[in-house]
């Protein structure tokens, strides 16, 4: 991606906004104007999904596609920290999208009340530079990989469940990198989910986080990522490790 303003061009209003951030020698200006012409699409708008997108839109991403087909309940609420009581029984595309114009006014949010499902148009996602995956069932990530992988776009993918989550970053843009079917080649019909497993509120505030963080890493270009590698969090237990990633020469779906 290539930074299309210059400091010139930055307001003063956003200069002061993004301050904290642009004095980072890692984002500077160049980082910043990157963000601000970045287009981000954010499928699911779960415990991972609402941390992601809060702290995205802070930074000053330009563009955010919003993408679920759920209703707010109350049993979100634990987790699922930009909806209140008041948003219950409303699209949580569009509940998002009202908080999240509320932290900044100067994203431009698009939303999708729609389910991913094999007959899924992808034509709207074409444009975007990264699809971050806050899903949660193996069906809807395969599908969400095959669009990546269609498309030729990079895809962060996270998932939490009781105490413990786990993010990747998948180059689907890159012909020579792994893809989430050459991690998970045989995928289980069913897999589990928090209705009835549990999970803890501020687990998935933390890989929602972390998801986040990756996405800002990628977009700015610094430090290590989880590109082609499998991060696993253990916050029971405070365990943390990184497990590095092989392309599978046999998969057929990145081949």
């Amino acid at each position: 991606m290539q930074a299309k303003k210059t400091k010139a061009d930055l307001t003063d209003n956003q200069l002061l906004r993004y301050n904290r951030q642009i004095v980072l020698p890692e984002i500077d200006i160049n980082g910043q104007n990157l963000l601000s012409n970045a287009k981000i699409a954010i499928i699911g708008l779960g415990g991972l999904g609402c941390p992601a997108a809060t702290y995205l839109a802070s930074s000053g991403i330009g563009t955010m596609l919003l993408v679920d087909h759920d209703d707010v309940s109350l049993s979100n609420l634990n987790r699922q920290t930009l909806f209140t009581e008041t948003d219950i029984d409303k699209r949580k595309v569009d509940a998002a999208k009202q908080r999240l114009l509320k932290f900044n006014s100067e994203v431009s949010i698009n939303t999708k009340y729609i389910k991913i499902d094999k007959d899924f148009n992808d034509k709207f996602i074409k444009t975007y530079d990264i699809i971050i995956d806050c899903t949660d069932n193996f069906e809807t990530r395969t599908i969400i990989n095959q669009i990546a992988l269609l498309n030729k776009i990079p895809l962060i993918t996270g998932a939490a469940l009781k105490f413990e989550g786990q993010v990747a970053l998948f180059r689907n843009d890159l012909d020579t990198a792994p893809c989430y079917r050459c991690l998970y080649p045989d995928l289980p019909a069913t897999s589990g989910s928090c209705v009835d497993t549990g999970i803890l509120g501020s687990v998935a505030g933390f890989v929602g986080t972390v998801l986040a963080n990756e996405c800002i890493k990628f977009i700015c270009n610094f430090g290590n990522n989880f590109d082609s590698k499998l991060f696993l969090i253990d916050l029971k237990n405070n365990d943390f490790k990184t497990i590095k990633i092989n392309k599978d020469k046999k998969c057929v779906h990145c081949e």
